[in-house]
């Protein structure tokens, strides 16, 4: 990644998990104060999403 604020893909559950990393992790300017490790991530078709 470039350092710069970063996004992709789309929260569909676990939004707790997201808000975990930002309160520990993140700062108002966006500069992370630790290192986040992604260890397992993947893609959920989106048939299953059921999200309207």
């Amino acid at each position: 990644l470039d350092g710069e604020h970063v996004a992709f893909g789309k929260v569909i559950d676990g939004m707790d998990t997201v808000y975990a990393i930002e309160g520990g992790a993140g700062t108002y300017s966006g500069k992370p104060r630790k290192k986040v490790y992604i260890v397992d991530s993947g893609q959920i078709p989106k048939a299953e999403w059921n999200v309207e």
